[in-house]
């Protein structure tokens, strides 16, 4: 889409008959002439596309997996290796947990999952993270060539075990050789995770400095050492006095 001089946005192109049918788009990424777009009903279509010609756009390749992405982050200087943050879901469609998955497009008509790594996938515990729907929640820091570091916000609640329950962040090593969990920060957990919270809450974010990361969730604010995991301090917002004034997760 294009505009013109009237003010008035013209439709140049358009790929016909993307993704199949009763799908839904939950990622979209635009970077230079290559795009890319994630549709999901019972899987997983990840289209590599050719934006080149804004008049002709084509799929140049795709990728059939379980589960969904709702995030795309590039985590090279060509833009053919993306992180992903979404959904796992089994073959019906029925969605399992957050999962965070690393594809590699350099060969734009055969892309690749390099890895995933599957928060959980146990029917009784349900997980959700807010950079499937904010991206400002999402922190990657680069530690050298195709090698990161992953801070999610991520909030787990069981109904059978209280001791599953977790709200906080958590810390992933990211590579082309795996993507693994490096520690938690949790600001909420076991049975305070039911505590009383205060409508003015915290957004959801991490902030890196001189080594350390500070998150932000909820209602308290932790900074952390990212090498040891180490808590180097917290600051607890007040609970309000009049529980009337208090909503529960």
């Amino acid at each position: 889409v294009q505009g013109n001089e009237t003010g008035l946005l013209e439709e140049v192109g358009r790929i016909p008959a993307l993704g199949k049918e009763l799908e839904v788009f939950t990622a979209v990424r635009f970077f230079d002439d290559i795009a890319y777009a994630v549709t999901f009903r019972r899987t997983d279509p990840f289209y590599v596309l050719n934006v080149s010609d804004p008049t002709n756009p084509g799929i140049l390749g795709e990728l059939n997996i379980t589960g969904f992405s709702s995030y795309l982050h590039s985590v090279n200087l060509d833009n053919t290796l993306l992180l992903a943050v979404g959904e796992e879901a089994d073959d019906a469609g029925v969605v399992l947990g957050v999962q965070v998955t690393l594809f590699d497009s350099s060969d734009p008509a055969n892309p690749q999952a390099l890895q995933r790594y599957v928060t959980e996938q146990d029917r009784t515990v349900w997980s959700s993270s807010a950079v499937r729907w904010n991206h400002q929640a999402f922190r990657y820091l680069e530690l050298g060539t195709e090698v990161g570091l992953l801070i999610l916000p991520l909030r787990i609640n069981s109904w059978q075990n209280a001791s599953l329950n977790f709200d906080g962040f958590i810390v992933y090593d990211i590579s082309k050789q795996g993507i693994t969990r490096r520690f938690n920060i949790s600001h909420a957990s076991g049975e305070e995770f039911y505590g009383c919270y205060y409508w003015a809450s915290l957004p959801q974010r991490s902030l890196v400095f001189n080594g350390n990361v500070t998150t932000l969730k909820g209602r308290s604010v932790i900074t952390t050492d990212l090498d040891t995991g180490v808590e180097n301090w917290r600051i607890n917002l007040t609970k309000p006095a009049d529980e009337n004034q208090c909503y529960y997760w």
